[in-house]
């Protein structure tokens, strides 16, 4: 009985040494692989940004001018709303905001 027990021991003691020698090892594959990832990503994005079909000065003005009328446009809207619930509040509840 005793040589199995030792034999079991060995066996834990071999694996648990092989486990956290695998886990160094993926820490070290993880860490070179995070170097490389930030050069590769830049290189990707470096690729993707001249896949890019940039605006012309026409359209590019064309699109600031719907973009400002559209803030105006809700702007006015909310202000236009907000005003008529205050309206309605102080009808309803006789609130005097001063």
């Amino acid at each position: 009985m005793a040589k199995g027990n030792d034999k079991k021991k060995t066996n834990e003691k071999q694996t648990t040494a092989s486990v956290a020698q695998a886990r160094k090892m993926a820490a070290k594959n993880a860490q070179k692989k995070k170097k490389g990832s930030t050069k590769e990503y830049w290189k990707g994005v470096k690729q993707e940004m001249g896949k890019v079909v940039w605006p012309t000065k026409k359209e590019l003005g064309a699109f600031t001018v719907v973009v400002i009328c559209t803030c105006a446009f809700f702007a006015l809207a909310f202000w236009g709303i907000d005003s008529g619930f205050l309206a309605i509040l102080k009808a309803v509840l006789g609130i005097t905001l001063s």
